[in-house]
């Protein structure tokens, strides 16, 4: 069967692995198997379009959370246009309730639950004529796992600048209870000698950032410092990105990453909260103490990029508390937080247990949390708020001098963004689209009302500072920066 497997992206900058690796190892048992790529925005139409221009017989649909909607309608409509092909789904989304997708959807004919690399090519060779759910079988030996890129697609994907998604072991040796990985008992591991070939290939072709998809990368400490030994070694600009445990870090470690250049690696590194009560809820194995003492060293000592997670909405934590794992956060001084909302995702323990914790969440797509037993609806909102105005100061790098210099000015740096986020919120700006070079008037407004202006005077010498380094070039002087 001409088979064609289809990805929806969040962004156009995303890739999507999946299809790849079931693309090529597909291929190498002489199928005729391809993959195309979208993205939620572009319009259905078009995507529909370009699908029936591709003439398969089979059309194979990766599945998320971000694109579960668009792609149902997409089979739809696609079903409606060519009744005589077969459409099936993978991936997360689906791989947790089946046979209720199954019997809610007449136009699938197939879901395949788990990996899809043996599935899908014995799929294909002999397509059922019912419509079923297939369980896919683990590959035991990843060695077993073609190089997901071909030259063309490579080559493509640098060209377009987008990330490179790369994957060197599948599953976790930890349980959060919130996290599909939980589910995936052991971990399995590409040989260093195949791993360190394949990233030279990303760094030789001109990757801009390879995403390492690996959950907590360094959880065994001997192979992720000869993978990040490695990486420093090379002469590249690449920049390596892995979702890391910061708490499983030692001194040895953190020697190592003090070679590493600036631009080289990018961590991101789940806090998600400093409850010690909340974090023994979601079953998440994490030394808070020496989580914090890590991420600090790391600041101080070397030229990591430092991205870290919280998540609102979690068991046992209240708005104060979250507050408190906030100020945490922002006191280990990483150079991104992302707050973001807890995800009952199908499949996870967290969803088995939701009502246990008097959790009430979306029935669709992402599923996010609206209120729990500790934190209602409406302090939700109130995070929602202090999100936006956080990505748009603190995340944005754009206001690094004025923040050092506002906020001691404030209790904790966490009522500093939520004064500021209620600001925003009595202007009606949060979530609308607002001008970069507008930020800068409209926090000095919200300075203006809470500072005097002795307090006051500093602070806008260190925003100057901050204003002129992004918009020194045709930009005319702002009424605020007149007046100091």
């Amino acid at each position: 069967m001409k088979t064609l497997m289809v990805a929806i992206n969040a962004k156009y900058v995303h890739t999507n692995i999946a299809v790849r690796y079931i693309t090529e190892y597909t291929k190498r048992q002489g199928l005729d198997f391809d993959f195309c790529e979208f993205t939620i925005n572009e319009p259905q139409n078009s995507v529909l379009g370009k699908l029936y221009a591709a003439d398969c017989d089979a059309y194979g649909f990766s599945c998320y959370i971000w694109n579960i909607g668009y792609v149902l309608r997409l089979c739809q409509n696609l079903k409606k246009l060519l009744p005589d092909r077969k459409i099936f789904l993978g991936g997360p989304e689906v791989s947790f309730d089946a046979e209720k997708l199954l019997c809610e959807n007449e136009f699938i004919d197939c879901i395949v639950c788990g990996e899809g690399e043996l599935a899908v090519p014995e799929l294909v060779k002999d397509f059922p004529s019912e419509r079923k759910v297939i369980h896919g079988e683990k590959i035991k030996d990843l060695a077993d796992l073609p190089f997901p890129y071909s030259d063309d697609d490579l080559k493509a994907t640098v060209a377009g600048e987008k990330l490179v998604y790369y994957e060197t072991s599948r599953g976790c040796p930890f349980n959060c209870s919130y996290c599909l990985s939980s589910v995936d008992a052991g971990v399995r591991f590409l040989s260093l000698d195949r791993v360190k070939a394949e990233i030279k290939r990303f760094s030789d072709s001109g990757a801009m950032t390879v995403k390492f998809v690996d959950r907590t990368f360094n959880a065994d400490k001997k192979r992720a410092l000869e993978i990040w030994k490695y990486c420093i070694e090379l002469d590249t600009k690449t920049c390596f990105h892995f979702e890391i445990g910061a708490d499983l870090l030692d001194d040895e470690t953190i020697g190592v990453l003090k070679t590493a250049p600036e631009g080289r690696f990018q961590f991101e590194i789940g806090i998600q909260s400093t409850n010690e009560k909340t974090v023994l809820e979601i079953c998440r194995v994490t030394n808070l103490e020496r989580l914090a003492e890590n991420i600090k060293k790391l600041r101080l000592h070397t030229k990591v990029h430092l991205h870290t997670d919280l998540i609102a909405g979690l068991p046992v934590e209240n708005f104060e508390s979250f507050a408190k794992s906030f100020n945490d956060a922002y006191a280990m001084t990483p150079h991104v937080i992302q707050l973001g909302f807890l995800k009952f995702l199908k499949g996870s323990p967290m969803r088995e247990r939701s009502a246990m914790h008097g959790a009430v969440f979306d029935d669709f797509a992402p599923y996010e949390v609206f209120s729990t037993n500790w934190i209602s609806y409406s302090e939700i909102l109130r995070l929602k708020s202090v999100e936006d105005v956080l990505e748009r100061y603190f995340n944005s790098g754009r206001f690094i001098r004025t923040l050092k210099k506002a906020i001691p000015k404030f209790d904790t740096p966490f009522d500093f963004y939520h004064n500021l986020a209620m600001f925003w919120e009595k202007k009606g700006l949060v979530g609308q689209g607002v001008k970069r070079i507008s930020l800068y008037g409209l926090l000095y407004e919200f300075l203006r009302a809470d500072m005097t202006e002795e307090e006051l005077k500093p602070v806008i010498a260190e925003m100057k500072k901050d204003f002129s380094d992004w918009h020194s070039n045709g930009v005319g002087t702002p009424e605020w920066y007149k007046l100091y």
